[in-house]
């Protein structure tokens, strides 16, 4: 596996994948720190930024899934019969879906660390929340990683890459429409894409006099978390099956 691992590597270093996916992340983390922090924000910082971080991963996330998977799909494009057979399929989809979802793992250790950092600098009041902060890190990881394996699968399936951005758009455009939609809580739980507010467990309520937001830890949804697992399994052996049988 290293050296089907190695590779990607040669076949990437140029393709500046690793770049466009930072260069997500910054983005993504400019948007959700950019803006005046009052005395009432910076004591409630940490808490403010567990909450807010589901909301950006919805919006962003799926966005870095799609160019990533698109484009070490779209590398073997005109040479995926010959590839094939110099080499077994089962090793070229997983080779490529670790190497690939490594960037996606990256990506966000970069935003957790910058969120630290950042709350350092702006002055957040108390002691960094570890505890809720590797929860929040672990209710995301595994979101991540089943919106990627699915992506990833349906890219590999589909010579144009028009459809699985398509695909991924509409479900990027559902799940975040499910998280302004908190009554109806079956809507973001039965599409992967709104898995980042299924597994949320910080709210919020705004004060319209005081103009003060407060924040809460509410009831973790272990059910759905187990569920993300599951996916996660599926669409890897669902997709690495139907690639295998795919003719090229």
């Amino acid at each position: 596996m290293k050296r089907y691992l190695f590779c990607e590597y040669k076949k990437t270093r140029r393709k500046y994948i690793f770049v466009m996916a930072v260069a997500i992340t910054a983005v993504a983390l400019c948007w959700g720190l950019y803006g005046k922090y009052n005395e009432s924000a910076l004591k409630s910082g940490w808490m403010m930024m567990l909450y807010q971080l589901p909301l950006l991963n919805t919006i962003f996330m799926p966005l870095l899934a799609i160019v990533v998977a698109s484009r070490f799909a779209g590398i073997e494009t005109s040479m995926m019969k010959q590839l094939c057979s110099v080499m077994p399929k089962q090793r070229l989809y997983d080779a490529k879906l670790i190497y690939s979802l490594s960037i996606i793992i990256v990506s966000l250790l970069i935003q957790f660390a910058a969120v630290y950092i950042a709350g350092r600098c702006f002055g957040f009041s108390g002691r960094f929340p570890i505890e809720l902060y590797a929860l929040y890190f672990m209710f995301t990881i595994v979101p991540a990683v089943e919106i990627y394996v699915f992506q990833f699968s349906v890219s590999m399936l589909f010579k144009n890459q028009a459809v699985p951005f398509f695909i991924g758009a509409i479900g990027e455009f559902i799940g975040l429409f499910a998280l302004f939609l908190p009554q109806y809580p079956w809507i973001r739980n039965s599409v992967i894409w709104g898995h980042y507010g299924a597994l949320q467990f910080v709210g919020g309520d705004w004060d319209k006099v005081t103009r003060i937001s407060t924040f809460y830890l509410m009831d973790i949804n272990w059910v759905m978390f187990a569920v993300s697992i599951l996916l996660c399994v599926a669409f890897y052996f669902i997709g690495r099956t139907l690639f295998v049988r795919k003719e090229v």
